[in-house]
């Protein structure tokens, strides 16, 4: 499986945040140093989305 880079809105904190979060599923202790690390990613893609979509939604209301 490969590795794909961070989508641009991730920021480099996403990551760190992310790893903690990884690191804190005990269920996922028994996966590779590369498994974890893919899992990571995703997380930190989740927090950048969730981030975006908060100010999507606050620049809507602003607008309105």
């Amino acid at each position: 499986m490969t590795i794909k880079p961070l989508a641009p809105f991730a920021i480099y904190g996403d990551m760190e945040r992310a790893r903690e979060i990884a690191r804190s599923w005990g269920p996922l202790n028994h996966l590779s140093a590369a498994d974890a690390e893919i899992v990571a990613k995703a997380i930190a893609e989740g927090i950048a989305r969730g981030r975006r979509h908060g100010i999507e939604m606050g620049q809507a209301c602003h607008e309105a």
